[in-house]
């Protein structure tokens, strides 16, 4: 399914491109097209040589940049660069006072400089770029000079680990203030074994040690060091998993706020994350998808007989405190009910992992209680009776073996030196109940944890109790009121006909709206399993 209809409303190729036009003006483009039957002209996306036409055709057909773009280099998509520096605008039109001379930092710019052409010819803005290969940096000065834009863009040469480096910054922009940085990070990590298809680039383009989570996390820590240099730090992100990562690790070094986007182009779709420490709300910025999808909840259509929607809702309750999710409920009724969702966990998420480890703790914890019970009486004679004779010891000992039955063994001396300690005046029955039966203790923890998702957090709240109460150190403190909530939604079920409908509407939080899909998916588990066991 194309993607063009999420692309930003100011992107000139929201409607794509006319393959045929192009074809008619520009020669060195029609030899890569082909005519057929039907009268369609068609490329092949997966000829770079094809592919690095088309680039170079676009930035001169609709901006009048020639840009060269070696067969050795990453060949730059047009569309998705525009989206990108589209929603920078945005970004940089929400700060408070109106911006008239823009200048934005490109770190990594590449052969083509596209960013920073793209920015200064388009959108008029002033341009530094980065970069560490010595080929693309000649190439990329050799650009801006071919397009008489030597005032606008800078190109300065940096080393591997200078992602923000204001010492590395020409005299004139040493002082100076930045109202943007983007990147577009290398995606993979230079040891795995990517094959990147027939598209052309160098390694250090793609690849970089630890991958994109990696480099963003050093590009965070050395935003620190400048924060009063740049207003909006922001940058690419190729794959979705890393957001999550990110967004927490920005969170824990105390940015003022976040935002993440979407850049949607063709079937392709990146992600974006922006910054700052400065007193600015940057998720006033959405991007069309989030728009149009925001209000889209999720549908869960169950079939139930003889049970009503506040029955069926007692029971997602129940579901959703296992995982530690709070529940403020807003309505309750036979056939409508609503209520406000946060979590600040994501323990639905590896149910069965967590379910396999909380068994094998288990069956760990009963195989130890037994080896305890069968190997330590003898020493438990021992040391409660270190004031008594060998003889007595030894007699003990035969008594106990004489009245064992299999499983069980009554230790005479043992249940003689419990009943003296127990008539001492100072004596606490509790403590000397936990001393004497400490499996009783573990089994009750286990029934009063939650369900099948019990794990060893849910397991182990007494300890979890002790340690808030003697206090946490200054860091600790720090880092949970900072915690952030990892999804935020409204839940609605109500009776729709034959069934009951269940309607989750994401608001936010960092797992977005895949965190609601792993949580609805969690609640049909459990409604599965409620139907089997009855």
């Amino acid at each position: 399914m194309s993607l063009n209809k999420f692309m930003h409303e100011e992107n000139v190729f929201k409607k794509p491109p006319d393959f045929k036009d192009l074809a008619l003006r520009y020669p060195e483009f029609r030899k890569h097209t082909i005519l057929d039957i039907s009268g369609k002209v068609l490329l092949d996306f997966k000829d770079p040589d094809a592919l690095r036409t088309l680039s170079k055709i676009l930035l001169l057909d609709e901006f009048d940049l020639r840009v060269e773009i070696p067969v050795t280099c990453l060949i730059p998509t047009i569309p998705s660069r525009l989206n990108y520096l589209l929603w920078l605008k945005d970004l940089i039109q929400s700060l408070p006072e109106e911006q008239k001379d823009v200048h934005g930092l490109d770190i990594g710019t590449g052969a083509s400089a596209v960013y920073c052409l793209l920015a200064a010819k388009h959108l008029g803005w002033n341009m530094l770029g980065t970069e560490v290969d010595a080929d693309n940096f000649t190439v990329a000065k050799e650009n801006v000079s071919r397009n008489n834009l030597q005032s606008k863009i800078g190109i300065i040469r940096v080393d591997g680990d200078q992602i923000l480096d204001a010492a590395t910054w020409p005299t004139q922009d040493s002082t100076s203030m930045f109202h943007f940085t983007m990147c577009n990070p290398p995606f993979f990590v230079r040891e795995s074994p990517e094959d990147n298809g027939p598209v052309p680039s160098k390694e250090c383009e793609i690849k970089t040690q630890g991958g994109e989570v990696k480099f963003i996390k050093q590009m965070a820590d050395q935003s620190c060091n400048i924060k009063n240099r740049v207003k909006i730090f922001s940058t690419l992100c190729g794959h979705k998993s890393s957001l999550v990562p990110i967004k927490q690790y920005l969170t824990a070094l105390g940015v003022k706020s976040l935002a993440t986007t979407e850049f949607c182009q063709g079937k392709t779709m990146r992600w974006g994350i922006a910054w700052t420490w400065d007193q600015l709300d940057l998720n006033s910025v959405k991007s069309l998808k989030y728009k149009k999808s925001k209000e889209k909840p999720f549908n869960w259509s169950i079939k139930v007989s003889n049970t009503s929607a506040l029955n069926l809702f007692q029971s997602i309750k129940t579901w959703l405190a296992e995982v530690k999710v709070d529940v403020t409920v807003q309505k309750e009724t036979k056939h409508y009910c609503s209520a406000r969702i946060v979590s600040y966990d994501q323990l639905w998420q590896n149910q069965r992992k967590r379910r396999r480890q909380n068994r094998q703790d288990k069956t760990e914890k009963q195989n130890d209680a037994k080896g305890e019970s069968e190997e330590g009486k003898f020493s438990e004679l021992n040391s409660n009776s270190s004031n008594d004779t060998n003889s007595m010891a030894e007699a003990s000992l035969m008594q106990e073996l004489l009245n064992s039955d299999g499983n069980r063994m009554v230790n005479s001396f043992l249940m003689d030196h419990h009943s003296k300690d127990s008539s001492k005046p100072n004596s606490n029955p509790t403590q000397e109940q936990n001393q004497v039966m400490p499996e009783a203790d573990n089994t009750a923890g286990e029934e009063t944890s939650s369900g099948e998702n019990g794990t060893k957090e849910t397991t182990s709240g007494k300890n979890e109790t002790e340690e808030t109460s003697s206090g946490k150190n200054g860091t600790e403190e720090m880092f949970s009121s900072k915690k952030e909530a990892q999804l935020e939604a409204n839940i609605k079920l109500r009776l729709a006909g034959p069934v009951l409908l269940l309607e989750i509407f994401y608001l936010g939080g960092q797992l977005g709206r895949d965190g609601v899909h792993q949580l609805l998916q969690y609640l049909k588990n459990k409604q599965a399993a409620k139907i089997k066991t009855n």
